[in-house]
């Protein structure tokens, strides 16, 4: 059996032993904590939208504050490859980035980028990166976590949205109807086929012949060119473009005429 001695001699041994590993832990904690004091990291994530009209341009941008500091930002510069670099937003009001704060910044649109030798496009291979700007001037050279590549986009499905008098055109629609009574606005939609998508305005909700004359007539003899302030027929093309059919004025035009060939 251990003697008194011995075992009084362990546990000054282990004591010693447990005050240093303490110590050693709570150093590493100091050293850790003040290391995201001082340091600054901050990363991007981004995708790239090629919208019909614009040049393919940056959207879904996210700043993140990967560190235990406050970052003040003053604008953000993008670098695209060796073609040069540009400021893709300058911020009214300081952008606050908290401690591991992460923000979505809406990246305003522009009509093009150009240098000297001409315009200057974002394109597929392009390796972007990033700089935030903050308002002491300092530089912060951005970690970027989603850029796009190749692999990215393989099997990668587009939308997109055509938007008419606040209707979200589709392929199978044929014919908008808009309708005013007291500055209110109604809209009926038309399928392919003339007939009412939903609630039917008039008497029946099917007209298999949409043009000027057919319906135009209708409106007119069914009292409903009377009824209404004003009113606009536009057809939705194959590429969703709308295309001007009739109105209430030049239905007005084609009854002065009538009225005139009468007398």
């Amino acid at each position: 059996m251990l003697n008194q001695n011995v075992i009084n001699s362990l546990v000054w041994l282990y004591s010693i032993f447990d005050i240093k590993l303490l110590t050693l832990i709570a150093a590493g904690f100091t050293i850790y904590f003040g290391y995201q004091k001082v340091t600054k990291k901050v990363c991007i994530s981004y995708s790239i939208n090629t919208e019909r009209g614009y040049d393919p341009h940056i959207t879904n941008f996210v700043v993140s504050n990967k560190r235990d500091s406050v970052i003040v930002i003053s604008s953000i510069d993008m670098w695209i490859g060796d073609k040069g670099k540009t400021d893709i937003i300058k911020f009214n009001e300081p952008l606050v980035l908290k401690s591991y704060d992460a923000k979505l910044v809406e990246i305003p649109k522009y009509s093009n980028i150009y240098n000297e030798k001409g315009p200057v496009f974002i394109e597929l291979f392009d390796a972007l990166s990033f700089s935030l700007i903050t308002v002491s001037g300092e530089v912060i050279r951005c970690d970027v976590e989603s850029a796009v590549t190749v692999k990215s986009l393989e099997g990668r499905l587009y939308k997109s949205s055509k938007i008419f008098n606040n209707i979200v055109l589709t392929r199978r629609m044929g014919f908008v109807f808009t309708y005013y009574i007291k500055n209110e606005a109604t809209n009926v939609i038309f399928d392919k086929y003339g007939i009412i998508v939903g609630s039917s305005p008039f008497t029946w909700n099917a007209f298999p012949d949409m043009s000027e004359d057919l319906f135009g007539s209708f409106l007119i003899y069914s009292g409903y060119h009377d009824r209404y302030d004003d009113y606009a027929l536009f057809k939705v093309e194959d590429n969703l473009d709308t295309t001007f059919v009739l109105n209430k004025y030049t239905m007005n035009e084609k009854i002065t005429k009538s009225v005139e060939e009468e007398v």
